[in-house]
């Protein structure tokens, strides 16, 4: 005591009553004391060498390991009102079996025929089609043949052409023969004329010479006459020569403008016919989705719309189905820090809520109620919590009762170090320690060999 008052107490005070001062008494208290701080220093001194296993912790729920064994909605492709349930929910429904039927909302599909006639639409379409397709064959036919004609026509007026110009030359040919015969014939008449005037030669023999030169000048009239007539023959068929090739251009000109008329009529009617058969084919894929169908087995979990006569638009969820078969996994969220860390077959120990556990997060072997996984993929983007999802499967036989929703705590596991350096790394605030699996260290190896 200081004895820092006046006041003396000790008298009044009995020291033996009191346990702490018997033991300020005793001489063997301090090295007890001493050698139990001293195991008890060693002993920590000790532990700061044991192996620590360094972790993450992330958060996250039990799903399915495969996309198509989760959980899936049912929509209605078409709106319409829920006409007819043909399930209920907890039922187990095989793939294609009809879960719910709608009915009819929009008024361009009220008419129970409609697709009997679009079917008429299409038939009558399609005769529209074989009608302008036959037009365009006779029309492309009786182009062919129109420039067949012409050649033919062409080739016989050329001929012709060739026959009249010989005509006109032998024509010619005669009327110049002629011409020279009734000269001949004139100078032998006047001979004559003077003969008769000189008394010489009768009037019977002049009379003779006249009746020739009059035959003479007929024939060579009758002989200038055929030559006219032929140059006018051959002129009329270098005219028709001439006129036959307009007469066909215009014939040929038409036809290939109803040509072209019929083939736009043509490929009109296909694009009527091809509107038309698209209509059709989207009516009978909408009358199947009339019915809704299973798109898997598995269980009726929920049902959204459960009252018949309401109305439903596209993409609306009816229900849910849950695949009878599935493999689970566990989708853990990590902080973008640590996903540097964990790679594709990294190691992580799990507890499920309602199943009780102790764990030793740095002895993942001492703890009691966990179960292990083996990250199995591992996102490249943050999700809408600004973390990064792992996917996680089972490396053992997780409990039979686990189900899809179920929360999970999940630490993955990292090196194995010392004590001390955990407990200084988490004085420093210092990530865990970076490492690279087996199979990128093989790679990176075997990059620098090859490089050497």
């Amino acid at each position: 005591m200081l004895n820092l008052s006046k006041q003396v107490i000790s008298g009044r005070i009995d020291l033996g009553r009191y346990k702490s001062f018997r033991q300020l008494g005793n001489p063997f208290i301090g090295p007890k004391i001493k050698r139990r701080f001293t195991i008890l220093a060693l002993v920590s001194l000790l532990a700061l060498f044991l192996p620590w296993t360094q972790n993450i912790k992330g958060k996250g729920q039990v799903t399915m390991l495969r996309p198509e064994q989760r959980p899936s909605e049912i929509q209605a492709q078409i709106a319409g009102q829920v006409a007819e349930w043909y399930k209920q929910e907890g039922e187990m429904v095989v793939a294609g079996d009809t879960i719910a039927r709608l009915q009819e909302i929009k008024s361009e599909y009220l008419d129970p025929e409609v697709i009997l006639r679009t079917k008429e639409q299409v038939e009558a379409k399609r005769d529209a089609l074989n009608g302008y397709s036959s037009k365009v064959s006779a029309l492309e036919s009786l182009l062919v043949t129109l420039r067949t004609n012409q050649g033919v026509k062409a080739q016989s007026l050329n001929y012709q052409k060739n026959a009249s110009t010989a005509a006109v030359i032998a024509d010619s040919t005669n009327y110049v023969a002629q011409q020279k015969n009734l000269e001949v014939a004139i100078m032998q008449s006047n001979r004559y004329e003077q003969l008769l005037e000189s008394g010489l030669k009768s009037n019977t023999e002049v009379e003779q010479f006249r009746i020739k030169l009059a035959q003479q000048t007929a024939k060579a009239e009758l002989a200038l006459s055929k030559w006219e007539a032929a140059q006018n023959k051959l002129l009329d068929i270098s005219l028709e020569l001439a006129n036959n090739a307009n007469n066909y251009l215009e014939k040929i000109a038409k036809t290939q403008s109803e040509l072209a008329t019929a083939k736009s009529n043509l490929a009109t009617a296909q694009g009527e016919l091809s509107k038309v058969k698209t209509k059709l084919a989207s009516l009978e894929l909408r009358a199947g989705y009339y019915f809704i169908v299973a798109p898997q087995s598995g269980k009726l979990a929920k049902v959204k719309t459960q009252g018949l006569g309401e109305t439903v638009s596209e993409g609306t969820a009816l229900a849910t189905i849950v695949p009878s078969s599935y493999e689970l996994a566990v989708e853990l969220d990590v902080n973008p820090i640590d996903v540097p860390l964990i790679h594709e077959g990294s190691k992580v120990m799990f507890q499920f809520d309602g199943w009780p556990a102790i764990v030793f997060r740095g002895w993942p072997n001492t703890s009691y109620g966990t179960f292990n996984g083996e990250v199995v993929a591992v996102d490249q983007v943050t999700n809408e919590n600004g973390a990064y999802r792992i996917l996680v499967a089972p490396s053992e036989k997780w409990p039979e009762n686990l189900r899809a929703g179920t929360g999970a705590r999940g630490i993955a596991m990292l090196n194995n170090v010392p004590l001390w350096y955990e407990i200084w790394r988490q004085l420093n605030s210092f990530p865990p320690d970076f490492y690279q699996p087996n199979s990128a260290s093989n790679d990176m190896s075997n990059q620098t060999v090859s490089k050497k």
